[in-house]
């Protein structure tokens, strides 16, 4: 099999579901886009991330005809929250046997959001889907991150704290602590539950997906949706429980905005997630984010994470990421990238 004919830049995204793999010239020209399975050493586990992760590259070069040999690598991987899971995620790499890579670097999966959204410039990127994580980095390089540190203590704003914010609501109305919802009913409907006390059975012990088992974050997670549709249809308690978790949600934002000295007026801010970018969570999040941040201006990316991380690869690269780079990247971004 064949060398490449130039230095080979690789950015990976990690995460529970998928691993994706783009691989891009140092003019910013991408050459090939790989799928591969899950590489979340949390919920894959580290063996099977492993084996994903190296699977996909060397599957992106195969597609190419050339050996998976790469200038520089970029990880932004779901899960690695802390520097125990960067070092695991950095030693999975090392022990790779069927590629090769010359220097690489391993963070959070917001890296690559933030790189797709300002490609190496400052700003505040903010994920809010199952899962949620603010993070952000300024000009002169310095970064801070807040929330998401996991669903039981710190996942603020995401569907998962919606349902669970939403399930409390409908108890707190069944036992008369808390005014009358459609919670209540739609949620114990969705949950097939007959009773107060058998929500503990379904959450521990009886999940509808995986019965004798614990029901999963994304299964909670899931009956957001059931929230959002009560809030949408006019319910005043499943709006008050999206304002709630979305404002916690905004104060990751403004707490990285205070730590990196963003000031408010001008700053820009990249959102993801289904939570903030459908309705009715994009419209509240936005109103409320002015009221946190007044003058605050919002973005969408208009590349994949992926790209991102294949815009960190360069730089990590040595490569100047000029804006004809970035231009190029995203004039020759694979179909379904």
């Amino acid at each position: 099999m064949k060398s490449f004919n130039v230095p080979v830049y690789a950015g990976v995204d990690g995460g529970g579901t998928n691993t994706r793999v783009l691989l891009v010239a140092p003019d910013g020209g991408c050459l090939a886009l790989a799928n591969g399975g899950a590489s979340n050493i949390n919920t894959a586990g580290p063996e099977a991330a492993a084996t994903n992760i190296e699977a996909t590259l060397a599957s992106a070069a195969g597609s190419l005809g050339a050996k998976p040999d790469y200038a520089a690598a970029f990880f932004a991987m779901a899960g690695v929250n802390d520097t125990t899971a960067r070092d695991v995620v950095t030693t999975l790499v090392n022990d790779f046997q069927r590629v090769r890579i010359s220097g690489f670097e391993v963070a959070n999966d917001t890296r690559a959001l933030h790189a797709a959204t300002f490609g190496v410039g400052s700003g505040i990127v903010l994920i809010v889907g199952t899962g949620s994580k603010c993070y952000g980095r300024a000009g002169d390089g310095r970064e801070w991150e807040a929330g998401g540190v996991d669903c039981l203590v710190s996942d603020e704003g995401s569907a998962h704290d919606i349902a669970v914010r939403g399930i409390k609501a409908a108890l707190r109305a069944m036992d008369g602590r808390g005014p009358a919802t459609s919670l209540q009913k739609r949620l114990f409907d969705a949950l097939q539950l007959s009773e107060y006390g058998q929500i503990s059975q379904r959450l521990h012990q009886d999940s509808l997906e995986n019965p004798g088992h614990p029901m999963t974050k994304a299964e909670i997670a899931a009956l957001a949706r059931h929230v959002t549709q009560s809030c949408q249809e006019g319910d005043a308690v499943a709006r008050q429980v999206v304002v709630e978790a979305l404002d916690a949600a905004i104060e990751t934002v403004v707490a990285v905005a205070k730590k990196l000295e963003f000031a408010s007026q001008g700053l820009q801010v990249g959102i993801t997630g289904g939570v903030i970018l459908n309705e009715p969570g994009a419209s509240i999040f936005r109103e409320r984010l002015e009221k946190a941040l007044p003058g605050a201006r919002i973005l969408i990316p208009q590349i994949p994470p992926v790209a991102g991380a294949a815009l960190r690869a360069l730089a990590l690269g040595g490569v100047n990421v000029t804006p004809d780079i970035i231009a190029n990247l995203k004039k020759t971004l694979p179909v379904g990238a």
